[in-house]
């Protein structure tokens, strides 16, 4: 599935779309299960592994810094 940009889009999709592949071929790359990039993309779970987010990272050629998602605003947790 070809990935396009939209409003509240996860950053890992938005790091995806920028080096043009979809989720499955990013599993493919990095060695990460597509169940977890996918449950990272939907917020269903949060990444936690500094490990697979390096794996992810390189395979994306960005810092983990840029897969995760910024602090809730304070007061709002």
């Amino acid at each position: 599935m070809k990935l396009r940009e939209r409003d509240g889009m996860a950053p890992i999709d938005k790091m995806c779309l920028a080096a043009g592949i979809s989720r499955q071929e990013l599993a493919a790359r990095s060695g990460v299960p597509y169940i977890t990039l996918d449950q990272w993309a939907r917020r269903v779970r949060m990444p936690r592994d500094v490990y697979q987010l390096r794996k992810v990272a390189r395979a994306l050629g960005c810092h983990i810094e840029d897969l995760l998602e910024d602090d809730p605003e304070p007061g709002k947790e």
